[in-house]
């Protein structure tokens, strides 16, 4: 049996058992899709957090062996955070291979339940992290600062407690049927719309617009600082110029994956029609915000997770973080830079620059700083050399007959005064 559109209109809303799926053909379609995408998310996010879990692991076995600092860079902790709620939140969407396989989304059962809790943690908790990344950056590159390491571990586990605090109050609230079917998967009951609000889409709609505000002031910092010459060493105007380049990608990837579904969800609870190709869509933009985070961290940041030294970055800052590709150069270049003033970047408590002091190949740089009366001038000299060619050795012309050579000449003259002074 095809059910006509009026019908269909009226199943989205309602949240009951749904069977079976193939009479509407276009829910059954958009559940593989969403499927697919929450499958492959599921697939790169869980090894991309293998791959950081174990380098974590190697680098505190380092330092418990005293061969290595067991500092780690707060970044990697983000990412390892971020890449966690990224599994929860395909979990939740690969769980509509068993709607598919029963041909029915069922409610009241352990999987509707799993399917709404993974919804819940995992959209939130992915919208905390990145937020709490863009927050890292901003402060660290515009005001050089970084919490301490307990600080910081107060702030990952605060977050975790406040993403899981908020579908527990739902839950304590609305025990028997706080999950049911929202239109094409379970979730939060339709008729708890202020729960939906206030528990879930509130905070998400935060992490947005939070993200966009933030990473769009660091590429206009980033921008300026870069035409004014604010960095004093080469290697890190280059890494601030590749990351102005792509830190404005991060807030379009996220808010992209996430805005359908919130828009699709508030005009439910305004009681306007949503339909089910509307949701699938949604659903599988959403979902796709897994793997499209490892693709996008691994290209941009692919220092923090693949170095092979897994503790040599645990100083660095965001800068370095980025991939940068400075220009080759050829034969003998002397650059000399100086006059403006330059702020320091060494006042950071947890960490340094360390792009100031470097030397790679056959590339120098000497970095100076002179105070005079409250003035700080910095001067940067590189100096880039290659062998230089030389042509054949030539003998000395043989001195022509009748002509003296020097050598000679010296020599007589020594003998003539050796006698005149008696030696």
């Amino acid at each position: 049996m095809v059910l006509d559109n009026k019908s269909i209109a009226e199943l989205v809303t309602l949240p009951s058992t749904l069977s079976p799926l193939t009479d509407i053909p276009s829910l059954h379609r958009g559940l593989i899709a969403v499927t697919f995408f929450g499958l492959l998310s599921l697939i790169t996010s869980t090894a991309l957090f293998l791959r950081l879990i174990w380098r974590l692991i190697k680098i505190t076995r380092k330092g418990s062996h005293g061969h290595g600092s067991t500092r780690i860079n707060q970044f990697v902790i983000l990412l390892t955070n971020l890449i966690f709620a990224d599994i929860q939140q395909s979990c939740a969407f690969w769980l509509n291979a068993h709607w598919l396989a029963t041909n029915s989304i069922t409610i009241n059962t352990s999987t509707c339940w799993a399917q709404g809790w993974f919804v819940s943690t995992g959209d939130l908790g992915s919208g905390l992290f990145t937020l709490a990344i863009a927050l890292h950056a901003f402060a660290d590159i515009v005001f050089d600062y970084r919490l301490g390491p307990r600080s910081f571990g107060a702030v990952i586990g605060c977050l975790w407690i406040f993403n899981y605090a908020l579908p527990v109050i739902g839950i304590a609230m609305h025990p028997s049927e706080f999950y049911a079917r929202a239109g094409a998967w379970c979730w939060i009951n339709s008729e708890y719309n202020t729960a939906r609000l206030y528990l879930h889409y509130f905070w998400v709609i935060i992490c947005e617009f939070g993200t966009v505000i933030i990473y769009s002031v660091i590429f206009l910092i980033l921008q300026r600082r870069v035409r004014n010459s604010f960095y004093a060493n080469s290697e890190t105007a280059v890494r601030a110029q590749s990351a102005a380049k792509v830190i404005i990608v991060y807030p379009i990837v996220y808010v992209v994956c996430t805005l359908p579904l919130v828009k699709a969800r508030l005009t439910a609870m305004a009681n306007e029609h949503v339909s089910f190709v509307e949701l699938c869509i949604a659903g599988a933009m959403i979902t796709s915000n897994g793997w499209l985070d490892v693709l996008l961290y691994t290209l941009t940041r692919s220092s923090s997770i693949f170095n092979p030294n897994d503790d040599a970055d645990s100083q660095k800052g965001v800068l370095d973080t980025f991939r940068h590709r400075p220009d080759q150069a050829f034969g003998t270049t002397t650059v000399i830079e100086a006059g403006k003033v330059k702020r320091s970047l060494s006042r950071r408590g947890h960490g340094s620059q360390s792009g100031f002091h470097s030397r790679t190949g056959s590339t120098e740089e000497l970095w100076t700083s002179t105070t005079l009366q409250g003035v700080k001038a910095d001067t940067t000299v590189v100096v880039q050399s290659d062998q230089l060619e030389l042509g054949p050795l030539r003998r000395p012309p043989a001195p022509v007959e009748g002509e003296t050579s020097s050598v000679g000449s010296a020599k007589d003259e020594r003998t003539r005064l050796g006698k005149m002074y008696g030696k």
